[in-house]
């Protein structure tokens, strides 16, 4: 409670309420922003300990996420407990197919799984942001993609890869079967130009700036991961 206190620079104190009273008066004398503040904090405070814990090599030991999570569920509540990449939170809570996607794509080594866990977070976090939301989840995407399309030129972008890509003109989807006027190549350079050429927050200062929307970052976020499943396990790739 001190330490929340002190981080968030709470005027006044509710160490002796708390003491004295525990925690089920905190919900009245914070009102709800704050307590909701004050229970991701905790969250993310359990998530840290669970962390020592098992560097410890301690196993056996009560995981209170766990029991939130399912107090959480099955109350129905909009709200869920996520870890990503290793920092444990409360999140939005999404349909469990887009979660368990987002989730493999997540744990991918390197710095595609990294990014596309700050993304998941800056949108869908107790505080979304989503200008940062967005930004990330075109770096995650730019991570599985550079590497494979413009390995050599250390100034690419996402939109410099597309442009080599549509001059590659071969970089498709495993389908045995392919619509002449719509191949798959169209449809795989068709979501990463709607993901580059939405990001309208790209350029502060300038005409075309815009702020991302809540509903921009989180349609953002979904083509990243299917980007970035699709690029990693090769169901994108080059293809005769």
């Amino acid at each position: 409670m001190e330490e929340f206190e002190t981080r968030t620079r709470r005027q006044t104190t509710l160490v002796g309420l708390f003491a004295r009273e525990g925690v089920s008066v905190l919900y009245e004398a914070m009102e709800e922003d704050e307590f909701m503040d004050f229970l991701d904090f905790l969250v993310a405070r359990a998530g840290q300990v669970n962390e020592e814990l098992a560097e410890a090599g301690i196993e056996d030991f009560h995981d209170p996420l766990v029991t939130l999570e399912a107090i959480l569920s099955d109350g129905g509540s909009e709200w869920q407990v996520g870890t990503r990449d290793g920092f444990a939170a409360l999140e939005y809570r999404v349909p469990a197919g887009v979660r368990d996607a987002a989730n493999a794509a997540m744990s991918l080594p390197g710095d595609a799984g990294r990014l596309l866990s700050e993304a998941w977070h800056a949108t869908y976090g107790r505080s979304p942001q989503p200008d940062l939301g967005y930004r990330k989840a075109i770096e995650a995407v730019e991570a599985v993609v550079l590497p494979l399309v413009m390995k050599n030129d250390s100034t690419a972008t996402l939109g410099k890869a597309m442009g080599q890509m549509r001059t590659q003109g071969d970089w498709k989807l495993p389908f045995i079967k392919e619509h002449a006027q719509n191949p798959s190549q169209n449809v795989v350079l068709g979501m990463m130009q709607a993901l580059w050429s939405g990001h309208s927050d790209r350029h502060p200062g300038t005409a075309s700036y815009v702020p991302s929307t809540q509903a921009a970052a989180e349609a953002a976020v979904t083509l990243a991961v299917t980007l970035v499943n699709l690029f990693s396990n090769g169901g994108i790739a080059r293809r005769p």
